[in-house]
Formats: structure tokens, sequence, C-alpha cells
């Protein structure tokens, strides 16, 4: 398409130009596939442009809805809040333009639906038709972030039981999921956040996901004893919270890497991971007599152990103990350890050393006194030991100092491990 528009030159005399209108020019697939990448509201606002664009959001593959998109600015809200008036005006707006979308679509597939609604004064029941809509869709990715404190939100059971589904985020705060059955037969990622998940349900989970290789679980409430599966390669335990159950027992043969990030590890127990990689372990409490979390981990070639002042010295009661082994990591070529300190005497590197024949990289994370120094050490054979890299704060004296210490003492016990060797 060609448009004629005049502009003054410098000279101040009109002058015309051809405009050429690129985008026009464009075939369709490649408008709709521009598209993809707004909001659902934008994509429809392009609607107003030209007559060729009134329907062509309609073929987007995706849904994208945001509650918060429809809110007034934040002073405004916080006048509504003064004043004590509900939103209800615009939960009003955002339900008439998500039905609207949904009645202009008819049954076109859809590849991916996200849905936010977190205002904590307004109802989300109508999500739940929605989510009924798009189950049937036949949707790959589904993402809804669903949180107000004043009412109840449930899941329809046909969101478990979308055949195409490929990955499932559900955000919840701290609703129950209660599906009667799921089948879910491509599902490969699943995320859940801030969701009570019982035993039955992560039963009907793992057993009605056959294809299901990543799980996520996020700041979640964990009323079940256990993770047993054949497929999962990833599982990722960012925060829980589990007062009733005595413990949870992982044990996942196919298992290449597992990250654990919690304030207890006492109710943790590891079984049975002998595809197990890489592992990344944060605690604040150990809360157990044995450190069996290593034990399970002894085929890792990498570990990044991030610990607390409290759990750094329980695991350093627990090492003391003359009945406790510590585990041969025989695989491990990589350690990093976190939150580790001078006034621990080595004891848990001492370890690590004299039990991992093959560590070639050593990084410490050093936190003493406000102070953070970053030790990043090259292991050689024998007592052969150079520090690759320290970094650590601007100015902070102490940091050569520290890593004179630590390489003395690395070669050190490493030449006393020599000789008792050849004793």
């Amino acid at each position: 398409m060609h448009e004629w528009c005049l502009f003054k030159s410098p000279r101040g005399k009109r002058q015309k130009t051809d405009h050429v209108d690129r985008i026009s020019s464009l075939p369709d697939p490649m408008l709709i596939s521009i598209l993809s990448f707004l909001t659902t509201k934008e994509a429809v606002q392009t609607s107003v442009l030209a007559k060729r664009y009134r329907n062509l959001w309609v073929s987007v593959p995706g849904l994208e809805f945001d509650f918060d998109d429809f809110l007034p600015s934040v002073e405004i809200l916080e006048k509504m809040e003064e004043d004590d008036e509900d939103l209800s005006e615009y939960e009003e707006k955002f339900v008439k333009f998500v039905d609207g979308v949904f009645e202009h679509r008819g049954p076109l597939n859809l590849d991916s639906f996200k849905l936010v609604w977190t205002e904590d004064d307004s109802d989300p029941i109508r999500a739940t038709t929605w989510l009924d809509i798009v189950a049937k869709l036949k949707p790959k990715f589904l993402f809804v972030h669903i949180f107000t404190e004043n009412y109840n939100f449930e899941v329809p059971d046909s969101v478990f039981a979308s055949k195409l589904l490929q990955e499932l985020v559900l955000h919840l705060g701290f609703e129950v999921i209660t599906p009667r059955s799921v089948n879910l037969p491509c599902l490969k990622r699943l995320i859940l956040d801030s969701i009570e998940i019982r035993e039955e349900v992560m039963e009907k989970l793992l057993s009605g996901s056959p294809a299901l290789e990543e799980m996520v679980l996020s700041d979640c409430l964990l009323s079940f004893c256990g993770i047993s599966s054949c497929t999962l390669k990833h599982l990722i335990i960012d925060g829980y919270h589990n007062e009733k159950a005595p413990e949870i027992l992982i044990s996942i043969p196919s298992l290449v890497y597992l990250e654990v990030r919690c304030w207890a590890m006492g109710k943790l127990k590891f079984k049975n991971l002998k595809s197990l990689v890489k592992a990344q372990i944060h605690f604040h409490d150990l809360s157990d007599d044995e450190p069996l979390f290593l034990t399970a981990l002894s085929n890792v070639t990498s570990l990044e152990l991030v610990l607390s002042v409290w759990a750094l010295r329980d695991m350093k009661d627990v090492l003391e103990k003359e009945t406790i082994k510590f585990p041969t990591l025989n695989n491990l070529r990589t350690l990093k350890i976190g939150g580790w300190s001078l006034s621990h005497d080595f004891d848990l590197v001492d370890h690590f050393l004299l039990h991992a024949p093959n560590l070639e990289k050593l990084t410490l994370l050093h936190r003493e006194r406000m102070t953070c120094c970053n030790i990043e050490l090259s292991l050689g054979l024998g007592d052969c030991l150079d520090i690759v890299e320290t970094t650590y704060e601007q100015n902070d004296k102490s940091a050569s100092e520290l890593a004179k210490i630590v390489e003395t003492h690395f070669k050190t016990i490493r030449e006393a491990h020599h000789i008792s060797s050849e004793l």
C-alpha cells in the first residue's frame, strides 16, 4: 500500500514523498505471529487500525489475560482504598472482556493460555468457566495465577484431562487441588506454586502423567509421604511447609537434576537417585542425626551446598560422631559450599576433600563478620593447589589473608592424607 504525505522541508517548502507501509504488506500469518507477542487486550485493540485487522487477532494461537491491565493507576487505587471503594466496576469490565474474546474466537484451538487474577477483593469464580472452555481447545501450555484472599478458587477437573497439554503452571493462594482423576499423557513440565498437595493428589499426578520430566514445587504445603517416578529428570523443591507428614521420601532413579531450598532437611529423605548428575541443596536446619542426603547424592558430578550457620554447626556435630560414615563421592568434580566460615575449622571442607578424590574445582562462599568473600580453587593431584580466582567486597583487606589461610590448610590436609595413605 502506498500513501502520499506532505511535510515541510528545511526551507519551508512542501514536498511530496512516497511512503511505503511495509507492515500492511506482510502476509496474514506473519501479522498474526507479531500479534502473538502482545497481550490479548493489546491484540484486540489493533482491530481499530484498519478493516484488515478487524478479526485478525482471532487467529492468534495464544490468549493472555491479566486483571491488573484493567485496573486504574496506582494513585486512583490508593484513593479508592482510602474511600473504602471496591473494584466491582473493573472486575465487571475484565469479565465482560474475557467473555467477549471467547465468544468471538469460537471453537478455534489454542496453543497457550495465561490468566493472572490476584486482587484480594475480587471473586474469580468466572475463571472456572474459562478454564473449562480452554481445556476443550486442546492447549499445549496453561498458566494460571489466581490469588484472592477473600474468595476460594477451584481448578476444574477438565484441566487435568487436557490430553495435549505439555506444560501446566498453577500458582494459587494455598488452595487445595482435588482432581477426581488425572489424564495428561503429553505433560512434560509441571509447576505448582503455593498449593496444598495431598497424598492422593500427588499419586494421581504422577500416575496420570506418564511423560512427566520436570516438576517444580514452590512454597507448597506438602501433605504427602513421597515422590516416586521413573520418568522425572528434574525436580525442584523451593521452600515447603510440612507440619503433619513425618517425612517425605524422594525415590526417582531417572532423576538427573535436583534442587532443594528449604528450612529443614530432616523431613526430606532421598533414595535411589542413581542417575543424579547435579544437585543444589540450600537449607538452614539439618534436624537429623545423620547426613543421609549426602549418601543419596554419592553419584553426582556437581554439588552446591549452601548452609546457614546453624546447619554448619549441626553438620560439624554430626561428623564428629564416630558412628557416622561420610560417603565417598568418586564422581564429584565440582563442589560449591556456601555459608562457610573460618570459625568452623574447615571440618566440612576437610571431609569433602578426603572423600572426593577426583574433585577438580572447589568454591567457598565465605561470610564472616559482614565480609563476603568468594574463593574459587582448582585442585590438582597430591598437594598441588592453585587459587584461581578470589572475589570479594571492595577494600576488603582480609580477603588475601583468608586466601593464604585456605591455601596453607588445604596443602597441609592433602599432605597428611598422602602420608596416611602410604602407611
